[in-house]
């Protein structure tokens, strides 16, 4: 059975933060997306997390995130 994948913009802190982790330990995979992926420090260190860049403004970087995402993880449920 394949995994399920999520996406969760605002993986930075608080509430997205949380729940990108609570997925990856449940057995997801997790696309946690942020406006500066670079600074992230923790939810890059976990298996079956991809952290990438995605500013809910911007249309492009949205798109980006979701191709960059289905092409990981072959699907977002």
């Amino acid at each position: 059975m394949s995994r399920k994948v999520v996406l969760i913009t605002g993986a930075s802190s608080g509430i997205g933060k949380d729940a990108a982790k609570y997925f990856q330990e449940k057995g997801w995979n997790v696309i946690a997306t942020m406006r500066s992926p670079e600074n992230e420090k923790e939810l890059n260190k976990l298996e079956n997390v991809m952290v990438t860049k995605l500013d809910v403004l911007d249309l492009e970087s949205i798109e980006n995130a979701v191709n960059e995402g289905i092409a990981k993880f072959s699907k977002i449920d």
